[in-house]
């Protein structure tokens, strides 16, 4: 029977938010956690370090929402705020995605979601931590439009704090969006998640780590999936 073909092509040195699927590793457990809280119509915060994977788990939400929500694929929307300078850019980019004409927000933007259902994403909600575009107005909206089981928005909020940590809201009550969000840490490979990556990314490749330079590269990285990529980058062109 003829070999299998053996690669050469370095399969590390990604950077970024991971779209493609097909580079997206791991993750199963949280990705089951989130689409179980969004079939009951639970919003979610997500929160790890930069560049831990936040992005991507956002991404393989849209892209596996079909089949994981069904009827509700069709209404997954996502808002970067990376691209967002102030609170009416924010309306302006949600309405948007959402298919609403012109920038719409408090009662009109209710009344236009009357009888519809989105999964709103929201990376880097950092933005709205600057009190100079953002009023914190656009918070108490958001909650209002999310809060409750028949509410037209569910969230899944992505940040590098937690809600009620980045935002200072009145201490004599909740923060608007920490209130009804439920924390879903998203943490670091483990030893055993960083030994399997390794693996996946090197099969049928005519280079292979041995097992000492795969923990080298744990504890160097300490299983920070973007600090891993580049380790494991260098690595390999040192090897090839």
């Amino acid at each position: 029977m003829p070999r299998a073909a053996v690669s050469w092509e370095n399969p590390f040195g990604d950077r970024g938010c991971i779209r493609d699927p097909s580079r997206f590793f791991g993750r199963q457990e949280q990705l089951r956690r989130i689409f179980e809280e969004l079939r009951k119509g639970s919003s979610l915060s997500l929160v790890g370090d930069s560049q831990v994977g936040k992005s991507s788990l956002l991404a393989m939400v849209r892209h596996q929402a079909a089949a994981e929500l069904g009827a509700l694929s069709a209404q997954v929307v996502h808002v970067d705020m990376q691209m967002i300078r102030n609170e009416a850019e924010f309306f302006e980019a949600l309405c948007v995605e959402m298919g609403l004409p012109g920038s719409l927000r408090s009662y009109k933007l209710a009344r236009a979601l009357q009888g519809r259902r989105y999964v709103v994403c929201l990376d880097e909600i950092e933005k709205m931590a600057n009190r100079q575009n953002f009023t914190g107005g656009e918070r108490e909206e958001l909650r209002g439009l999310a809060d409750g089981a028949d509410a037209p928005l569910t969230l899944v909020i992505a940040s590098r704090s937690p809600l009620d940590v980045l935002f200072e809201d009145d201490p004599m009550r909740c923060s608007p969006l920490a209130g009804i969000c439920g924390a879903l840490p998203i943490v670091p490979f483990s030893w055993a998640e960083t030994q399997a990556f390794l693996c996946h990314r090197l099969l049928g490749n005519g280079i292979q780590f041995s097992l000492e330079q795969m923990e080298v590269l744990f504890h160097q990285t300490q299983g920070h999936p973007a600090r891993l990529q580049a380790a494991a980058d260098t690595l390999y062109r040192n090897l090839s």
